[in-house]
């Protein structure tokens, strides 16, 4: 935790579903004064009960619960929109005085939240059908070899066998005008004004 006095406290539990974050973080919500706010790609979607460890309805009625049953299972939530929404929590429980306590089993959101997201394209669904298609029909080593060509710094990163990064770096490409990696490299605007302490 930073001694800075300007920064407040937030506390991040991450490990594997059903690991016992939910029930970490209603102990500290209940002994420090706080709420807990879940950071889960799952969680998120009502009716997804099974296998997400979501917590039960007792267990929210005793210690208030955020980001949780947000969308139904046939909306896209992406990682930007889970910052976004966080960040509402987060001015939510400041303006409260509480302590958000994140309950983390999708650290790409809980890296979102904290170190920001590049400036990039929104999902195009009509090109991402496109390049799967072309996925289907000739193969990832077919994608790979075209993001080769148009980001070669991607390319080298992302493995010629993962269909869906593939796809979101030649969206990109194609929709920003410049490299995946040059949108990365442009800086993210991170957290301001707390101090993450985090439990694993």
């Amino acid at each position: 935790m930073s001694a800075d006095p300007s920064m407040l406290p937030l506390v991040a539990i991450l490990g594997p579903t059903a690991s016992g974050k939910s029930s970490l973080a209603i102990a500290l919500a209940e002994r420090l004064g706080g709420e807990v706010i879940a950071c889960d790609s799952t969680q998120v979607y009502r009716g997804f009960d099974i296998g997400t460890a979501k917590p039960s309805t007792a267990e929210r009625r005793t210690i208030p619960h955020h980001m949780i049953d947000l969308v139904a299972p046939a909306e896209v939530f992406t990682a930007g929109e889970y910052r976004k929404r966080a960040l509402e929590v987060l001015a939510d429980l400041r303006r409260r005085n509480l302590l958000p306590i994140f309950t983390v089993g999708t650290g790409l959101y809980f890296r979102a939240l904290m170190e920001g997201l590049a400036d990039a394209p929104t999902r195009s669904e009509q090109l991402r059908a496109r390049f799967n298609a072309i996925g289907v029909k000739r193969g990832c080593a077919y994608l790979h070899k075209i993001l080769r060509r148009l980001d070669a710094s991607s390319a080298a990163r992302i493995s010629p066998h993962d269909q869906q990064k593939l796809v979101r770096a030649l969206e990109v490409r194609l929709l920003a005008g410049k490299p995946l990696t040059e949108l990365h490299r442009a800086g993210r605007q991170g957290l301001q004004g707390y101090a993450a302490f985090k439990i694993g």
